[in-house]
């Protein structure tokens, strides 16, 4: 299960593996997702281990079809423990400016941040694989 953001020779991929907690199904500690991240950049690439949650996808995955449909504003995906930020905008032409910033190990490792554009014809197979995996991998409880 894995989400791709592509641009010109930019890669960013997002694999869930499984639940940090299998046997947790609250909000706090049911909702981490054990992740391998892929980015490869013009002169860099990186490959690392990340928690994720499941909100902040289903949150991201919905930010990204509001823009899909009304073909502006913004979304961004912000990770709790700080491994990965992305966030994009998208301008009239249908261009979208994606920023990225990772960190690894979390918090106080190597951070790399990075821009790249792409075209809004992405958006609807980015919703459909954050919608794959969070049909696998549902947001349980409220916070």
């Amino acid at each position: 299960m894995k989400i791709h953001l592509l641009g010109e020779e930019t890669i960013i991929e997002i694999e869930v593996i499984g639940r940090s907690h299998p046997k947790c199904t609250d909000y706090w500690d049911g909702n981490w997702i054990i992740s391998n991240i892929r980015i490869e950049v013009p002169g860099y690439r990186a490959q690392f281990k990340a928690d994720l949650r499941t909100d902040e996808l289903r949150n991201f995955g919905n930010e990204l079809k509001l823009m899909d449909k009304k073909l502006k504003g913004k979304a961004s995906l912000i990770n709790l423990d700080g491994y990965l930020e992305i966030e994009c905008e998208i301008n009239k032409q249908g261009t979208i400016h994606w920023t990225s910033e990772t960190c690894y190990p979390a918090g106080i490792g190597a951070v790399l941040k990075f821009d790249f554009s792409s075209d809004q014809s992405y958006l609807k197979g980015i919703v459909q694989e954050i919608e794959s995996i969070l049909s696998i991998f549902p947001v349980f409880g409220k916070p």
